[in-house]
């Protein structure tokens, strides 16, 4: 028994063309010519083993990071364009850094055309994201060429993806092309051996049938796994087992660093997702719920046929805070106002900012009569609160509750009138939309 798993062992630690070379120690001298076209045919095998390993597999890990960067880079600079804040666009510098990166670090591959192509569309793409994104922020989303700048933004982003997913599907499918030749030149030799040894040694012919099976096996589990790969079916739980030292080996080995690295960078991806939805719905200074968020919250309850109420809020005299204290202080008065509403408000209310030093709440479920006591109690929340710098500070109310045919923009717009005679009635008061105010009466 322990001579058999020494033997076993030996057979495991041997290349393949070791392997292969176990027959002719029978009859090396009648099957020599037989054995030089081994030969070559291993290291055409090993050659593409080598592609595999030092090019296609790394480009191809390198395209999905590109494809994943380009989509982050797409949703920060739609954050910061929805948010209308123009240095959020720089945050997405390092992505295409790391782009640009990933892209230079193979000047000699077979693809340096098709890598040079998209350094370029990418350069240009970049070039003009950031452009019609601060011109549209700047303007306040409209501007002359917005619909001109807009179609080549499209037109450059079609480009760069389009570009980027060929790159990412000439390398899948020359790593299955690699695959699949390691197969088939290797199920050529060990079927024109197995014949050629079955005439002259019987026992040879044994010794390349058994060679033949074992790395028959092992390379189809290698195809499989390598085409799910490919395919993106990748189960992360589960590793190739390794059973021997040769070149199919090595396969396996970087197979399995190559799902490590694709475990790691499902993690991370998974975080970034996470990180850019919290990103997506939050506006970044108050950390309350920005607009996209609102409309959608609003837009469900329109659907949902329930009674709501929706209630504006304007700080009063906002633009003297940052034309007498700078815009610093004002930022920091538009946290602790929306931290005033967070920790007055309900658990049931989603608080949000509505634009500038505007905020809204949206109430479910709830009446005029809760809508407007609630008004009240974060007014009065507010002036009694001391604002960093400038003391004691007011807002005006305005608040809206739905009727059965509303939909979102139609109480935005009472609760915006009623917010507008709040003001003009000398500020810091509540006052309901007069629609809702005569229907109560």
């Amino acid at each position: 028994m322990k001579k058999i798993k020494r033997i076993l062992f030996y057979y495991h630690s041997l290349s393949i063309l070791k392997k292969f070379l176990l027959a002719p120690l029978f009859g090396i001298i009648l099957v020599l010519p037989f054995y030089n076209f081994i030969f070559l045919s291993m290291l055409d095998m090993k050659h593409s083993v080598n592609s595999v390993n030092s090019e296609l597999i790394p480009l191809y890990e390198v395209s999905c990071d590109n494809i994943l960067l380009l989509e982050n880079i797409v949703s920060e600079i739609d954050s910061a364009v929805s948010s209308k804040e123009i240095e959020w666009i720089e945050t997405s510098n390092r992505h295409a850094e790391k782009i640009r990166k990933n892209l230079n670090n193979h000047p000699n591959s077979n693809y340096k055309e098709d890598i040079q192509e998209s350094i370029i569309a990418f350069d240009n793409y970049y070039e003009t994201i950031e452009k019609v994104s601060k011109k549209i922020i700047k303007s306040n989303h409209f501007y002359h060429d917005i619909e001109n700048d807009t179609k080549t933004l499209i037109q450059d982003y079609n480009k760069i993806s389009m570009l980027l997913k060929n790159l990412k599907s000439k390398t899948k499918d020359d790593i299955e092309k690699n695959i699949d030749s390691i197969y088939k030149n290797t199920n050529f030799v060990l079927l024109k051996g197995t014949y050629i040894f079955f005439i002259w040694f019987f026992t040879s012919t044994l010794i390349i049938y058994l060679v033949y099976k074992d790395i028959k096996y092992r390379i189809k589990r290698i195809v499989e796994d390598s085409k799910e790969i490919a395919r993106g079916d990748v189960d992360f739980e589960k590793r190739l087992c390794i059973v021997s030292y040769d070149e199919l080996g090595q396969i396996v080995r970087s197979l399995n660093i190559f799902i490590n690295k694709l475990h790691k960078k499902h993690e991370e991806l998974l975080e970034a997702k996470k990180e850019l939805d919290t990103l997506y719905i939050t506006d970044r200074l108050t950390n309350v719920y920005n607009r996209v968020k609102i409309d959608e919250i609003i837009d469900i309850a329109c659907k949902k046929k329930e009674t709501f109420s929706v209630i504006l809020i304007d700080i009063d005299h906002f633009k003297l805070v940052n034309d007498t204290h700078g815009h610093l202080i004002g930022d920091s008065i538009l946290k602790e106002f929306a931290t005033i509403l967070k920790d007055a408000a309900r658990d049931t209310d989603f608080i949000g900012r509505w634009g500038g030093e505007e905020f809204i709440v949206v109430c479910t479920q709830t009446s005029k009569e809760d809508a407007i006591s609630l008004a009240e109690h974060l007014r009065t929340k507010i002036q009694d609160f001391d604002f960093t710098k400038v003391g004691k500070k007011t807002a005006s109310f305005g608040v809206a509750v739905s009727r059965e045919n509303d939909d979102a923009e139609s109480i935005i717009d009472n609760a915006d009138k009623a917010l507008y005679r709040a003001k003009n009635g000398g500020r810091n008061g509540s006052v309901q939309d007069s629609v809702s105010a005569s229907s109560n009466s």
